[in-house]
């Protein structure tokens, strides 16, 4: 078993659809190995988005995605990664397969329900950074 990790944004928290998204994302067969909900300060999300900095979308990405509360998955499936990133689907909602996360959920390409960690590396780092170093256990 792999684990990965799902960060729930604030649109799709403020919009009540938390509990639509976990159960997209349990029916895709994730077990939650942990939960916080929490909003991301400034400095945070800039760590946390770091590999996006210089490009002409960070700033409001960070904007964005410190505007409301959060909630951060930490989820354990087989090639959890990539089953990840299928189950949430394409970025742009409107590019999204029906039936994933961000076609269910997503409004924009902003404004797209979730973040999916994209490669094991981004899984520790961005876990770290939300949640602190008590994810070490939960990465390993």
């Amino acid at each position: 078993m792999a684990r990965t990790f799902l960060m729930v944004k604030p649109s799709a928290v403020d919009a009540g659809q938390v509990g639509g998204i976990i159960a997209v994302v349990e029916e895709a067969g994730f077990r939650i190995l942990g939960a916080a909900s929490r909003r991301l300060t400034s400095a945070e999300a800039e760590v946390f988005y770091d590999v996006h900095r210089g490009k002409e979308f960070f700033e409001s990405l960070v904007a964005y995605v410190t505007s409301g509360l959060t909630l951060g998955l930490m989820l354990e499936a087989a090639d959890a990664v990539a089953l990840l990133r299928q189950t949430v689907g394409a970025t742009d909602p409107a590019d999204a397969a029906p039936g994933t996360v961000r076609a269910l959920f997503g409004e924009t390409l902003q404004r797209n329900a979730v973040h999916a960690s994209d490669s094991p590396e981004r899984v520790e780092h961005e876990s770290i950074v939300y949640f602190g170093d008590c994810p070490r256990t939960l990465i390993s």
